[in-house]
């Protein structure tokens, strides 16, 4: 059946090129500014931000000007009757501002903005599956309400090297950081419906796996699939540990890695980021 609906995403959602071709979904992309130089998410190499943690160099990040959303939204209107524009978590990011002010500057009732309430594979994985439901020949209005639903049933859970990046760029508060930072623990946190908290302090990173696996096993008593997604800042090995010991719980978990974080959200995790995006289906 033919999709009768524009899908709209900003370049933190880290879809695979060959899916936003097919489903002709266009990408507003934020911005990566490393010391004086600025860059375009998308066409910078993640490990640009890596090296720039690393040497401890300013890593900032700036949302899309309005003006970009609008011609996405004109772009898609002129194959779509309507429009669904969705961004990452409005606590971690002005983004889904620029996308409304640019929907209230176009004067179009036909584009509906939408806050995800979670990012990296969390939020491609959300429209992943909205761009399934429509295809299937829902209207927009359906696929809200459906998105909804689907925000209730997963999060994020990663863990990072230290919690001074997240407290520093304003996305954790100091008492958290404080705490997870003590006894050099490797700090759990959990992102659930735009709202991030430490959910747990692992002795060191073998307990982070243990953890993460057992949230997987936790998620399988509701006698449903469970769908994994792993991503990672500077981890691809212990990602790949990650994606074997999960993919041995059984042929309902679905797990996958979806590879290197966006370098906006990076800028923001820090080093030593691994995490997953965990949900039942």
């Amino acid at each position: 059946m033919e999709r009768k609906v524009g899908i709209v995403v900003d370049s933190t959602f880290g879809l695979d090129q060959t899916f936003i071709k097919k489903e002709n979904i266009t990408v507003v992309p934020l911005k990566v500014i490393i010391g004086q130089a600025e860059y375009t998410d998308g066409n910078i190499d993640p490990n640009a931000v890596v090296k720039a943690l690393q040497e401890k160099i300013h890593v900032k990040t700036a949302q899309p000007a309005p003006e970009l959303f609008k011609k996405a939204f004109e772009d898609q209107l002129k194959v779509y009757d309507e429009v669904i524009c969705m961004t990452l978590s409005k606590t971690l990011s002005g983004t889904v501002n620029s996308a409304n002010l640019a929907k209230t500057i176009l004067d179009n009732e036909n584009v509906i903005v939408v806050d995800t309430e979670s990012t990296i594979n969390g939020s491609g994985y959300l429209a992943e599956k909205v761009c399934e439901f429509l295809n299937e020949g829902h209207t927009a209005s359906e696929a809200i309400g459906y998105l909804s639903d689907l925000k209730e049933q997963g999060s994020l859970v990663f863990t990072v090297d230290n919690l001074q990046t997240l407290y520093l760029n304003g996305r954790l508060s100091r008492v958290s950081a404080v705490i997870g930072n003590m006894l050099k623990i490797k700090p759990i946190l959990r992102f659930r419906r735009g709202v991030l908290d430490v959910e747990h302090k692992a002795r060191n990173f073998n307990n982070v796996i243990l953890y993460l696996i057992k949230q997987v096993e936790m998620l399988l008593e509701y006698g449903k699939d469970v769908v994994v997604r792993i991503a990672y800042v500077d981890r691809s090995t212990e990602a790949k540990q990650l994606e074997q010991e999960i993919f041995q719980l059984g042929e309902r978990v679905h797990v996958k890695i979806t590879g290197v974080i966006s370098p906006v959200i990076s800028a923001h995790v820090g080093l030593g980021g691994l995490g997953i995006y965990l949900a039942y289906e």
